[in-house]
Formats: structure tokens, C-alpha cells, sequence
């Protein structure tokens, strides 16, 4: 936890990212003492603790699945509850992602391709599970439309676990 905070702290930014950057540092919490940690194959109730220890709200109503889908990716490489988010703003205003990957893990994190539908996605989640162990992910739904608000984007993640018969599912 200690190299996060280091590297929050000592965030180059761009001036254009500055209130971009205070907004991501004041709904980010951090875990400074060490914490017990989860098994490396996680069972969907060591998922629902993780996810509940993010989501750092009493009412979740803010736009930044941004920021809550990076700390709980970053939590599962880490197998401790480490980041956490509180509620930034109005929830029609959303964070930018490419600010919130350098913040949470120091670089840009890389982009795959463009999926058509849930079955796709779980595909190649599985198939990047069996080539390289991959088990966290991040998918960003681009282009839907939600009422009141109209066109937008959504991060969540998808989490490869393996329980009763140890197959793996998403």
C-alpha cells in the first residue's frame, strides 16, 4: 500500500488533469495497515467481500465506476482489501480513465478490442484465463443508452472464479 501512496502523492500532472486528478485523490481511500490475504483462486464470496470493501459508500449514486472498477482490479492483483472509493459528484459526471490507470497503477492500462456481446466477452476472458492465468478484468460498455442520462459509458469488472467443481466461469 505504501507504493500507491507514494505514487499518489507524487503524481505528475497536467495542468488541464488537475481537477481530474483532486477528484480521483478525494474519493480514494487507502488501506495503510497490512490486511489478511484472499486465496489466489477467489470463491464468489471472497468476490462479493472484495466488491463490498470497495464500494465505500453508504448509497453508491456517483459516476465513477471508473475509479471503483480500477481500485477492486487492483485489490485482486493485490489479494487485499488495499483501494477503496467514496462518492465523487454528481453521478452523471464520470472519470477518465486514462488518469485514473496512472494514478492506481502508474501507467496507462492496455486496451483490448471491441466485443459484441456478453457471450464474446466471456470467451475471451476464459481463453486469457487458460493462456496466461489472467483472472481480473475491466470492460468498459461504450454507446447504450440509459434513461434520464442518455448516451453512456460504464466500467465493471468481469472475475474469473473457480469453485465446486474448480472449472473456471467469469
Amino acid at each position: 500500500s505504501q507504493d500507491i501512496i507514494s505514487r499518489i502523492n507524487s503524481k505528475n500532472i497536467n495542468n488541464n488533469d488537475s481537477n481530474e486528478v483532486k477528484r480521483i485523490k478525494d474519493a480514494l481511500c487507502i488501506e495503510s495497515k497490512e490486511r489478511i490475504l484472499y486465496p489466489q483462486n477467489l470463491s464468489r464470496d471472497n468476490l462479493k467481500q472484495m466488491a463490498r470493501y470497495v464500494n465505500n459508500t453508504y448509497v453508491h449514486y456517483s459516476g465513477n465506476c471508473v475509479l471503483l472498477s480500477a481500485c477492486l482490479h487492483y485489490n485482486i492483483h493485490h489479494r487485499q482489501d488495499i483501494l477503496s472509493s467514496k462518492n465523487t459528484a454528481s453521478p452523471t459526471v464520470g472519470l477518465d480513465s486514462a488518469i485514473v490507470d496512472k494514478i492506481i497503477f502508474g501507467h496507462e492500462l492496455n486496451q483490448s478490442y471491441c466485443l459484441n456481446s456478453i457471450d464474446e466477452v466471456e470467451k475471451e476472458i476464459l481463453n486469457r484465463y487458460d493462456i496466461k492465468r489472467e483472472s481480473s478484468f475491466i470492460i468498459s460498455a461504450e454507446n447504450y443508452i440509459a434513461p434520464i442520462i442518455g448516451e453512456c459509458r460504464h466500467d465493471f469488472n468481469a472475475v474469473v472464479i473457480c469453485e465446486y467443481d474448480k472449472k473456471p466461469y467469469v
